[in-house]
């Protein structure tokens, strides 16, 4: 690992994921789990990092992220069987696509597990949420 990988990771982890980060580390030895990153935002790209060598599925936000919801994330959420169960959600993003993706998954049988905003001084451009939705 070089050095920004780890003081980026390092900076992540302990400013991000301080209260969350049991609930991610939960989320994250799941196989059933997917990661929902926005590289636009420091800590988020830095998730995105720890996420992929988890191994896990991550789908970056883009610019709407209900097009994610409707095209990538609720497809793999109704296909779930009893073999196959519902996946986790996790991520880091902006607190307006937070609040989207919340009212999606709320409305597509999930719960929050945990939520955490933090805003790194810069205004609420920079605001971001950490979060794990689990299944009902």
């Amino acid at each position: 690992m070089d050095r920004r990988t780890f003081m980026m990771t390092s900076a992540w982890l302990s400013s991000t994921a301080a209260s969350a980060w049991p609930w991610l580390t939960h989320a994250a030895a799941r196989r059933d789990t997917l990661a929902i990153a926005d590289s636009t935002l420091t800590f988020s790209a830095a998730f995105a990092r720890y996420a992929a060598a988890m191994k896990l599925p991550v789908f970056e936000t883009g610019d709407d992220i209900g097009l994610l919801w409707h095209t990538a994330l609720a497809p793999m959420l109704r296909a779930s069987t009893n073999e196959q169960p519902t996946p986790w959600l996790i991520g880091v993003t902006r607190a307006s696509d937070y609040f989207v993706l919340k009212e999606l998954a709320t409305s597509a049988t999930h719960r929050i597990e945990h939520g955490h905003e933090r805003s790194d001084g810069q205004g609420t451009h920079s605001a971001h949420v950490s979060f794990v939705f689990a299944p009902r």
